[in-house]
């Protein structure tokens, strides 16, 4: 076998791999035979089929799965040992490859194009960044209050509807002259009063009771299209562009009594730890706070990732990229498909390439028992806080391995290990310009 590589620019180089019976025949010959063993034809008895009847047969197919191989291993060692950093994955170049002679030909050679990560150096020395606090003032702490009371207050059906009261009933689509529409939308739903937003509509059924009806354009109810769509029981496309207007008979109405503020409620929600209304507030106010915490953390990490995007000015090996989507993508994506989303595919690509960056050269890992060990902490934790007595050690290593086995969850965990100690790593690195926001500054400008 022969693999050279040849540099296009920067960003691009081609490698060829030269084939030659010693690479591949082998394999070959025990793939055949492998199939000669299974191989089952009139005449024959099992596993007796000629080699040269099994070649005939199968060798063609054979041959070419088998140098696919050696192709994909050789390239992936060279790539690994010659420390290449690339993006994507070698593609077959451009230019036509040579016609190949299954029959004949015991020489291969093919041509790969690469596309190579950007060179670049992260300078972390005196470098600031804002660093977003949020404020935990006493009307996040009432609103939070008033939620767990709802949540957990009394469920009752009043005669009259009031403001924040769940209205049900049923939905009749209308024609243009306000006659039942047939074979129009017929559904029953509900609709919250506190996400209407018009008034003239809130006040036409405050008041009413069952058996009420409005005419009304559904878009008044909510101004969210999910909503809308779900009311109608129809795709949120057809919600939208949706022109009539419904007959809304009410059939029944839902209150919510807000359970009253006292230690039957903070048992509720807190177990036997809380006693007082001071201790109930410093508690919502400590969740309140880790949890705006996590999300500053997270605005820091996406805000210094994206400076340093923009400072390194990464260039991309565009067009091979472009190529490599193109044949490479699940989806059927279009070459005017991939044009016209590149620009965010590459925006992601350099994001990561960043921090990949940061990882290699800070020596930022995360190993295998490391995740065990994450993984059996927060179960443990979990479990505590049912106010359990703690697992036995087998059923604790048992539940772990259940979990780490969703190839999804334990990708998410992974990367959650990686966000954290990157986070951790910047923080400790950077100088840091703390400014304490208001809840309705930080969540709105971003």
């Amino acid at each position: 076998m022969n693999i050279t590589k040849e540099k296009i620019s920067d960003l691009n180089s081609i490698v060829k791999v030269k084939l030659s019976p010693e690479d591949y025949q082998q394999l070959v010959d025990s793939k055949l035979k492998d199939i000669q063993r299974k191989a089952s034809m009139p005449g024959f008895r099992p596993g007796k089929v000629p080699v040269g009847m099994v070649k005939k047969m199968y060798g063609k197919t054979v041959l070419a799965d088998e140098i696919n191989k050696v192709l994909n291993k050789s390239l992936t060692e060279y790539i690994s040992s010659n420390s290449i950093d690339i993006l994507g994955q070698p593609i077959p170049t451009e230019e036509p490859q040579d016609h190949i002679d299954w029959d004949n030909q015991k020489e291969f050679e093919f041509t790969f194009e690469l596309g190579h990560a950007p060179e670049f150096v992260i300078d972390l020395n005196n470098e600031s960044f804002e660093y977003k606090m949020i404020k935990v003032e006493d009307d996040l702490i009432n609103k939070e209050i008033a939620d767990m009371q709802r949540r957990y207050g009394k469920i009752s059906s009043p005669e009259k509807v009031e403001k924040n009261d769940l209205v049900f009933g049923v939905f009749q689509e209308l024609d243009s002259e306000g006659n039942e529409l047939e074979n129009g939308i017929n559904k029953s739903a509900s609709v919250a009063t506190e996400k209407i937003k018009d008034e003239k509509t809130l006040n036409a059924l405050l008041g009413q009771g069952k058996d009420f009806q409005l005419t009304v354009d559904p878009h008044l109810l909510s101004d969210n299209k999910t909503d809308v769509a779900a009311m109608l029981g129809i795709p949120a496309a057809q919600a939208e562009s949706l022109s009539s207007n419904f007959k809304f008979t009410i059939s029944n109405i839902s209150r919510v009594e807000p359970a009253e503020l006292n230690e039957e409620l903070f048992k509720k929600i807190y177990g036997e730890s809380i006693k007082t209304e001071e201790e109930f507030r410093d508690k919502i106010k400590s969740e309140l706070s880790s949890m705006f915490n996590s999300d500053s953390d997270k605005f820091f990490l996406n805000k210094v990732v994206a400076g340093l995007v923009n400072k390194c000015d990464l260039q991309l090996p565009e067009n091979f990229l472009k190529r490599w989507l193109l044949l490479t993508n699940d989806t059927q994506l279009t070459a005017e498909q991939i044009e016209r989303e590149f620009p965010v595919y590459a925006e992601r690509l350099k994001t990561q390439i960043v921090i990949n960056k940061i990882l290699k050269d800070n020596q930022i890992n995360v190993g295998q028992q490391e995740v065990r060990d994450y993984v059996k902490d927060l179960i443990a934790k979990q479990f505590a806080s049912y106010n359990m007595t703690s697992m036995e050690e087998k059923d604790l290593e048992d539940t772990v391995s259940r979990v780490l086995k969703n190839e999804k969850e334990y990708n998410r965990i992974v990367e959650k290990m990686y966000d954290d100690r990157i986070l951790a790593f910047l923080k400790s690195k950077l100088k840091l310009n703390f400014n304490e926001v208001s809840f309705e500054d930080f969540y709105h400008q971003h």
